[in-house]
């Protein structure tokens, strides 16, 4: 079985053409998909982690300033940890919590406006703020995007605007450290490797010594 090659960040190069790219394609729920869309850059939040939001949660986050959402992944781990090691004296993983900024505040304002809050904010295709669409639905959405001929960015997913956040503060600061923070990574080796920076590396080294044969 090949193994999964992980999700890419969007290039900066690319973002703007994806960005216009997915509302010209989502029609009826562009609103949906761009206002997700954007969080998911904004916070770096997981997709798993954000479909499941409620119009009442959103607003909850806005008059706060802040989210603040107890990561599903990293909680897992704790509960597999525990039940593994009943005497493990690990603590439970806090919320990460992520201030809005006043652009993503607009957004997000205008998107709940007139909503109940007990709905669902980014509803199914099929639900009526009964259901939210699924990780792997707005993941194939963005796929969509990906393959358009002249866009044709390969491992877009979901997990992409997580990896966009990433870079950008990498990009942004040069410091590994600060990304580690940001995502809550345990090591600076493990945001080496989210990051791709060795195979970065690799490719570059690649290049380098094979300009001038």
């Amino acid at each position: 079985m090949s193994k999964k090659k992980p999700a890419k960040p969007i290039p900066e190069e690319s973002y703007d053409r994806f960005k216009y790219r997915l509302e010209e394609k989502s029609s009826k729920f562009k609103e949906r998909n761009i206002t997700l869309f954007l969080l998911g850059v904004a916070t770096g939040y997981r997709m798993q982690d954000l479909v499941c939001l409620t119009v009442g949660d959103i607003r909850v986050s806005l008059e706060n300033g802040f989210f603040e959402i107890q990561e599903s992944k990293q909680i897992k781990a704790w509960r597999t940890h525990k039940f593994k090691h009943p005497n493990s004296t690990q603590k439970e993983p806090k919320p990460r919590k992520h201030e809005i900024v006043p652009s993503l505040e607009v957004i997000l304002k205008k998107f709940v406006q007139g909503r109940k809050a007990s709905e669902y904010a980014f509803i199914s295709n099929k639900g009526k703020g009964s259901q939210y669409i699924g990780e792997d639905s707005f993941s194939d959405i963005l796929k969509e995007v990906a393959n358009e001929p002249d866009i044709n960015l390969k491992q877009i997913t979901g997990h992409s605007l997580r990896k966009t956040y990433a870079r950008r503060i990498y990009d942004a600061t040069g410091s590994l450290e600060h990304v580690r923070i940001a995502l809550g990574h345990k090591s600076i080796e493990v945001t080496k490797i989210y990051l791709g920076l060795e195979d970065e590396a690799k490719e570059s080294a690649a290049k380098i010594a094979g300009s001038r044969l």
